[in-house]
């Protein structure tokens, strides 16, 4: 594991921050966006219609299509997310249509080549019904970063909680399994600091804090029930067991929660 890994030092990926286009996001969705699109296709529909509909351009200065796909390219690699993210509903629409009108058929093949650029880059945002909507909030990120900031008897939990979004992070190979591991270690280290019993598991940390009314029942059993995922037969704990299916979604999920809940035991302090 790196020094980054083991010492917490990483920050949160700014493509999970809401407002964000970093340069890596912007050129994964571009190229998801050109690994479908064909040039060879008749663009003159669509460059016409983001032409005359989405610039409201006069029509008789479009230049042809090729040339005007290079704008509209441009244009994409220019705009702040907003725009990218207009201009990706944009496609969804009209590339269906181009391609229902050529093969009788609409084939999803652009939904799902984004889908993958904004799930591979960490995006706060999937495409659900064909339109871009966010999944991770800015109050997640917050929370995120809170827990990344912790020191003294929660720098355990701050050190997993690190550890957590370098295994989920890494460009070259994401570790899930072990991304949610560190994720529930975080909370059962601070749930230990709070419950004053260092080295206690985290269903234990919790029943202290339950019996001394720091912690609403409703809450210390929801996160038992977590842990319980992560430790049973089936879960990600079990070294007996083969690799679960995970995926980012899982183990993002597992991180702003348990990065939530860390903050949340360290105001119990």
């Amino acid at each position: 594991m790196r020094f980054s890994q083991r010492n917490g030092l990483v920050k949160a990926p700014e493509a999970l921050r809401p407002e964000a286009m970093p340069d890596d996001l912007r050129n994964t969705l571009w190229n998801a966006v050109a690994s479908v699109v064909d040039l060879k296709l008749d663009l003159g529909p669509l460059t016409e219609t983001y032409w005359r509909d989405y610039l409201k351009k006069p029509v008789d200065s479009r230049p042809g299509p090729l040339a005007a796909w290079g704008m509209f390219k441009a244009d994409f690699l220019a705009a702040d997310y907003a725009g990218v993210y207009d201009r990706v509903e944009f496609l969804i629409e009209h590339i269906d249509d181009v391609w229902e009108s050529l093969h009788g058929r609409r084939t999803g093949r652009l939904v799902k080549a984004l889908n993958w650029a904004l799930e591979r880059e960490l995006a706060a945002y999937r495409l659900v019904n064909r339109l871009v909507v966010p999944v991770t909030s800015q109050q997640e990120i917050d929370a995120l970063d809170a827990a990344l900031a912790l020191s003294g008897p929660f720098s355990g939990a701050q050190t997993h909680i690190g550890s957590a979004l370098a295994h989920l992070s890494s460009r070259t190979n994401p570790d899930y399994r072990n991304s949610i591991k560190e994720s529930i270690s975080a909370v059962e280290s601070a749930a230990a600091v709070i419950a004053d019993k260092p080295g206690a598991t985290l269903g234990a940390a919790l029943a202290i804090l339950e019996k001394k009314r720091k912690l609403h029942g409703s809450l210390k059993a929801a996160f038992s029930s977590l842990y319980g995922y992560t430790s049973d037969a089936n879960g990600i704990r079990h070294a007996l067991m083969d690799e679960p299916d995970l995926t980012s979604a899982d183990a993002k999920f597992f991180l702003l929660t348990c990065s939530s809940f860390v903050n949340y035991l360290k105001s119990l302090s």
